[in-house]
Protein backbone atom coordinates (compact mmCIF):
# COMPACT_ATOMS: atom_id res chain seq x y z
CA UNK A 1 0.00 0.00 0.00
CA UNK A 2 1.61 3.50 -1.25
CA UNK A 3 0.98 6.16 2.02
CA UNK A 4 1.31 9.47 0.50
CA UNK A 5 3.25 11.80 2.34
CA UNK A 6 3.02 15.89 2.13
CA UNK A 7 4.79 17.74 0.24
CA UNK A 8 7.52 19.72 1.85
CA UNK A 9 7.32 22.89 0.80
CA UNK A 10 10.44 25.36 0.76
CA UNK A 11 10.62 28.78 2.15
CA UNK A 12 12.34 31.76 1.23
CA UNK A 13 12.36 35.16 -0.02
CA UNK A 14 11.27 36.46 -2.86
CA UNK A 15 13.58 39.04 -5.08
CA UNK A 16 11.12 41.99 -4.58
CA UNK A 17 11.54 41.17 -0.61
CA UNK A 18 14.74 41.41 -0.63
CA UNK A 19 15.02 44.42 -3.15
CA UNK A 20 12.85 45.98 -0.37
CA UNK A 21 14.98 45.47 2.42
CA UNK A 22 18.38 46.38 0.42
CA UNK A 23 16.53 49.70 -0.07
CA UNK A 24 15.62 50.00 3.20
CA UNK A 25 19.40 49.31 4.70
CA UNK A 26 20.68 51.54 2.18
CA UNK A 27 18.18 54.55 3.51
CA UNK A 28 19.75 53.94 7.16
CA UNK A 29 23.29 53.88 6.36
CA UNK A 30 22.74 57.05 4.50
CA UNK A 31 20.91 58.78 7.32
CA UNK A 32 23.49 57.56 9.45
CA UNK A 33 26.62 58.49 7.35
CA UNK A 34 25.79 62.08 6.58
CA UNK A 35 26.21 63.00 10.02
CA UNK A 36 28.40 60.68 11.22
CA UNK A 37 30.45 62.82 8.41
CA UNK A 38 29.52 65.91 9.09
CA UNK A 39 30.33 65.04 12.91
CA UNK A 40 33.66 63.79 11.47
CA UNK A 41 33.97 67.21 9.67
CA UNK A 42 33.24 69.29 12.74
CA UNK A 43 35.50 67.47 14.90
CA UNK A 44 38.59 67.53 12.64
CA UNK A 45 37.84 71.60 12.58
CA UNK A 46 37.96 72.27 16.41
CA UNK A 47 41.48 69.78 16.61
CA UNK A 48 42.54 72.11 14.17
CA UNK A 49 42.04 74.94 16.58
CA UNK A 50 43.06 73.65 19.30
CA UNK A 51 46.51 72.87 16.80
CA UNK A 52 46.32 77.07 16.17
CA UNK A 53 46.09 78.10 19.67
CA UNK A 54 49.57 75.16 20.13
CA UNK A 55 51.73 76.77 17.23
CA UNK A 56 50.38 80.20 18.73
CA UNK A 57 52.25 79.30 22.26
CA UNK A 58 55.17 77.92 21.12
CA UNK A 59 55.49 81.09 19.08
CA UNK A 60 55.07 83.23 22.01
CA UNK A 61 57.51 80.61 23.70
CA UNK A 62 60.00 81.08 20.89
CA UNK A 63 60.26 85.00 20.87
CA UNK A 64 60.51 84.73 24.51
CA UNK A 65 63.22 82.37 24.13
CA UNK A 66 65.21 84.11 21.27
CA UNK A 67 63.89 87.78 21.32
CA UNK A 68 62.50 87.28 17.88
CA UNK A 69 59.94 85.74 15.75
CA UNK A 70 61.30 82.95 13.29
CA UNK A 71 61.02 83.09 9.91
CA UNK A 72 58.30 81.15 7.94
CA UNK A 73 59.02 77.49 6.72
CA UNK A 74 58.85 77.42 2.87
CA UNK A 75 58.33 74.02 0.15
CA UNK A 76 59.94 75.29 -3.08
CA UNK A 77 56.12 74.64 -4.66
CA UNK A 78 53.98 77.29 -2.96
CA UNK A 79 56.21 79.30 -1.00
CA UNK A 80 59.94 80.31 -1.78
CA UNK A 81 62.75 79.08 -3.90
CA UNK A 82 64.04 76.69 -1.65
CA UNK A 83 62.60 73.43 0.33
CA UNK A 84 63.78 74.11 4.35
CA UNK A 85 61.43 70.54 5.47
CA UNK A 86 59.59 72.25 8.01
CA UNK A 87 62.52 74.65 9.41
CA UNK A 88 62.90 78.25 9.21
CA UNK A 89 63.84 79.89 5.87
CA UNK A 90 65.89 83.06 5.80
CA UNK A 91 67.13 84.53 2.51
CA UNK A 92 70.80 84.46 0.82
CA UNK A 93 72.70 86.76 3.22
CA UNK A 94 69.55 86.29 5.93
CA UNK A 95 70.26 84.78 9.27
CA UNK A 96 68.57 85.64 12.62
CA UNK A 97 70.88 88.60 13.15
CA UNK A 98 69.20 90.56 10.18
CA UNK A 99 65.99 88.98 10.56
CA UNK A 100 66.00 88.88 6.64
CA UNK A 101 63.49 85.83 6.14
CA UNK A 102 63.33 83.96 2.40
CA UNK A 103 59.58 84.45 2.59
CA UNK A 104 57.31 86.38 5.32
CA UNK A 105 54.48 84.62 4.40
CA UNK A 106 54.73 80.38 4.06
CA UNK A 107 54.37 77.68 6.35
CA UNK A 108 54.88 77.16 10.21
CA UNK A 109 58.57 76.39 10.73
CA UNK A 110 57.45 73.06 13.02
CA UNK A 111 61.08 71.92 12.90
CA UNK A 112 62.37 74.83 14.32
CA UNK A 113 59.61 75.05 17.02
CA UNK A 114 59.78 71.21 18.10
CA UNK A 115 55.84 70.80 16.90
CA UNK A 116 54.25 67.97 15.88
CA UNK A 117 52.34 65.95 14.15
CA UNK A 118 54.33 66.65 11.20
CA UNK A 119 54.08 65.00 7.19
CA UNK A 120 57.35 63.10 5.94
CA UNK A 121 58.72 66.53 4.38
CA UNK A 122 58.56 68.28 8.33
CA UNK A 123 55.61 70.47 7.51
CA UNK A 124 52.82 71.04 10.44
CA UNK A 125 49.96 69.57 9.06
CA UNK A 126 46.29 70.15 10.15
CA UNK A 127 43.62 67.42 11.28
CA UNK A 128 42.63 67.05 7.86
CA UNK A 129 45.89 65.27 7.27
CA UNK A 130 46.69 66.15 3.30
CA UNK A 131 49.86 67.86 1.90
CA UNK A 132 47.68 70.33 1.20
CA UNK A 133 46.44 71.09 4.91
CA UNK A 134 50.18 72.07 5.89
CA UNK A 135 49.42 74.91 8.49
CA UNK A 136 50.59 78.34 6.66
CA UNK A 137 52.20 80.88 8.67
CA UNK A 138 52.82 84.71 8.04
CA UNK A 139 55.27 87.33 10.01
CA UNK A 140 55.51 91.36 9.43
CA UNK A 141 58.82 91.89 7.43
CA UNK A 142 59.03 95.85 7.41
CA UNK A 143 61.23 98.35 7.94
CA UNK A 144 60.45 100.79 10.79
CA UNK A 145 59.87 104.46 9.51
CA UNK A 146 60.83 107.52 11.68
CA UNK A 147 58.57 109.43 13.19
CA UNK A 148 57.10 110.84 16.70
CA UNK A 149 57.41 107.57 18.09
CA UNK A 150 59.92 105.61 16.38
CA UNK A 151 63.02 107.28 16.81
CA UNK A 152 65.17 105.01 14.44
CA UNK A 153 64.86 103.02 11.43
CA UNK A 154 64.67 99.14 12.10
CA UNK A 155 64.71 96.77 9.37
CA UNK A 156 62.79 93.39 10.17
CA UNK A 157 61.95 94.16 13.49
CA UNK A 158 59.89 91.22 14.55
CA UNK A 159 62.43 88.76 12.99
CA UNK A 160 65.93 89.60 13.90
CA UNK A 161 67.34 88.90 17.49
CA UNK A 162 66.13 91.76 19.62
CA UNK A 163 64.60 93.48 16.70
CA UNK A 164 61.28 94.28 19.00
CA UNK A 165 64.19 95.88 21.42
CA UNK A 166 65.49 98.14 19.37
CA UNK A 167 62.25 99.45 17.53
CA UNK A 168 60.69 99.59 21.11
CA UNK A 169 57.37 98.53 22.07
CA UNK A 170 56.27 102.19 22.21
CA UNK A 171 56.92 102.64 18.34
CA UNK A 172 55.64 99.10 17.20
CA UNK A 173 52.43 99.65 19.53
CA UNK A 174 51.63 103.50 18.90
CA UNK A 175 48.47 102.84 16.80
CA UNK A 176 48.72 106.51 15.27
CA UNK A 177 51.97 104.78 13.10
CA UNK A 178 49.85 102.34 11.70
CA UNK A 179 50.41 104.07 7.67
CA UNK A 180 53.94 104.23 8.19
CA UNK A 181 54.42 100.72 10.21
CA UNK A 182 51.78 98.77 9.58
CA UNK A 183 51.83 95.08 11.09
CA UNK A 184 49.08 92.26 9.64
CA UNK A 185 45.62 93.01 9.82
CA UNK A 186 42.59 90.71 9.81
CA UNK A 187 39.46 91.44 8.59
CA UNK A 188 35.95 89.67 8.10
CA UNK A 189 35.71 90.07 4.44
CA UNK A 190 37.30 91.71 1.42
CA UNK A 191 34.14 91.88 -0.24
CA UNK A 192 32.29 95.22 0.01
CA UNK A 193 28.75 94.35 -0.46
CA UNK A 194 26.32 95.30 1.65
CA UNK A 195 22.97 94.29 -0.14
CA UNK A 196 24.29 90.18 -0.35
CA UNK A 197 25.28 90.84 3.03
CA UNK A 198 29.19 91.50 3.27
CA UNK A 199 29.97 94.47 5.40
CA UNK A 200 34.17 94.24 5.72
CA UNK A 201 35.06 95.21 9.35
CA UNK A 202 38.16 94.91 10.84
CA UNK A 203 39.39 92.41 13.30
CA UNK A 204 43.00 93.00 14.47
CA UNK A 205 45.39 95.66 12.82
CA UNK A 206 48.56 95.22 14.77
CA UNK A 207 49.00 91.68 14.63
CA UNK A 208 52.53 90.63 14.56
CA UNK A 209 51.94 86.72 13.19
CA UNK A 210 49.34 85.01 11.72
CA UNK A 211 48.51 81.12 11.67
CA UNK A 212 46.06 79.32 9.62
CA UNK A 213 44.59 76.33 8.15
CA UNK A 214 43.08 75.65 4.38
CA UNK A 215 40.33 73.65 6.50
CA UNK A 216 38.68 70.81 4.37
CA UNK A 217 38.70 72.16 0.80
CA UNK A 218 42.48 72.85 0.93
CA UNK A 219 42.58 70.30 -1.69
CA UNK A 220 40.96 71.80 -4.20
CA UNK A 221 41.11 75.37 -2.58
CA UNK A 222 37.84 77.79 -3.04
CA UNK A 223 37.01 80.05 -5.61
CA UNK A 224 36.08 82.69 -3.27
CA UNK A 225 37.77 86.09 -2.72
CA UNK A 226 38.41 85.71 0.62
CA UNK A 227 40.01 82.41 0.80
CA UNK A 228 42.22 83.79 -2.03
CA UNK A 229 43.33 86.90 -0.24
CA UNK A 230 44.50 84.21 2.00
CA UNK A 231 47.23 82.57 0.03
CA UNK A 232 48.71 85.57 -1.36
CA UNK A 233 52.41 84.91 -1.33
CA UNK A 234 52.45 88.52 -0.26
CA UNK A 235 49.44 88.95 1.60
CA UNK A 236 49.74 91.75 5.04
CA UNK A 237 45.70 91.33 5.04
CA UNK A 238 44.29 88.45 5.87
CA UNK A 239 39.84 87.50 6.02
CA UNK A 240 38.63 85.48 9.29
CA UNK A 241 35.12 84.43 9.55
CA UNK A 242 32.81 81.69 9.93
CA UNK A 243 32.34 78.97 6.96
CA UNK A 244 30.32 79.92 3.85
CA UNK A 245 29.06 78.01 1.16
CA UNK A 246 30.02 79.14 -2.76
CA UNK A 247 27.01 81.02 -2.68
CA UNK A 248 28.15 83.39 -0.29
CA UNK A 249 28.75 87.10 -1.71
CA UNK A 250 32.73 86.32 -0.81
CA UNK A 251 32.26 82.64 -2.22
CA UNK A 252 33.20 79.18 -0.28
CA UNK A 253 35.13 80.26 2.50
CA UNK A 254 36.19 77.36 5.42
CA UNK A 255 39.85 78.60 6.11
CA UNK A 256 40.64 78.73 10.21
CA UNK A 257 42.80 81.56 10.87
CA UNK A 258 44.01 83.22 14.05
CA UNK A 259 46.29 85.45 15.10
CA UNK A 260 48.58 86.74 17.73
CA UNK A 261 48.21 89.55 20.46
CA UNK A 262 51.37 92.50 19.91
CA UNK A 263 50.52 93.07 23.60
CA UNK A 264 50.40 89.38 24.26
CA UNK A 265 54.04 89.12 22.40
CA UNK A 266 55.67 92.31 24.56
CA UNK A 267 54.20 90.60 27.96
CA UNK A 268 56.04 87.45 27.26
CA UNK A 269 58.97 88.97 26.07
CA UNK A 270 58.94 91.12 29.17
CA UNK A 271 58.13 88.26 31.76
CA UNK A 272 61.22 86.30 30.21
CA UNK A 273 63.44 89.78 30.15
CA UNK A 274 63.67 90.14 26.28
CA UNK A 275 62.04 93.01 26.76
CA UNK A 276 62.13 96.30 27.22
Amino acid sequence: MNILRPTRQTSGFSLVEIAVVLVIIAILITAVGIPLATQLEQQRTIETQKQLESIKEALYGFAMANGRLPCPATDNVVYGSANSNGAESFAGGGSAANGNCAVFVGFVPATTLGLAPVDSAGFFVDAFGLTQNRIRYAVRGLTISTNSSCATATANPLTRTDGIKAATMACLGDSTSTPLNPLLSIVSTTVNNVAAGCTPTNLATKAPFVIFSLGKNAPAGGTGADEAQNVLPTATTFVSHTQTPAGNCAGEFDDIVTWGSLNTLFARMVQAGKLP
